[in-house]
């Protein structure tokens, strides 16, 4: 599913458009990911994370975050519940030691 998506190259300008130089290998100054997120959800969905999971047939009834993990985009943790993309659970695993 993900395999397909183009190799982005970081500019040098942060992605969320507020013109700031970002460091080596970056694509957003620190928060501005956040930003540019709201942002997206704002001109898409109408600024709400629950319209937009709606849209994609997400919600109660259907998880977001167990499709995550079918689509092999995130992983379950071994020992508990938590899910979330491999670099969280390595973290989360570290924690929970």
């Amino acid at each position: 599913m993900f395999q397909n998506l183009p190799r982005l190259i970081p500019t040098g300008t942060c992605w969320c458009g507020c013109g700031a130089e970002v460091g080596i290998g970056s694509f957003f100054a620190r928060g501005h990911d956040k930003t540019a997120e709201a942002a997206l959800l704002a001109v898409e969905y109408g600024s709400s994370v629950a319209q937009l999971l709606h849209k994609h047939g997400y919600g109660a009834g259907h998880s977001v975050t167990q499709a995550a993990v079918d689509a092999k985009a995130w992983e379950k943790c071994p020992k508990c519940d938590y899910v979330g993309a491999p670099a969280s659970i390595r973290t989360h695993l570290k924690k929970h030691q």
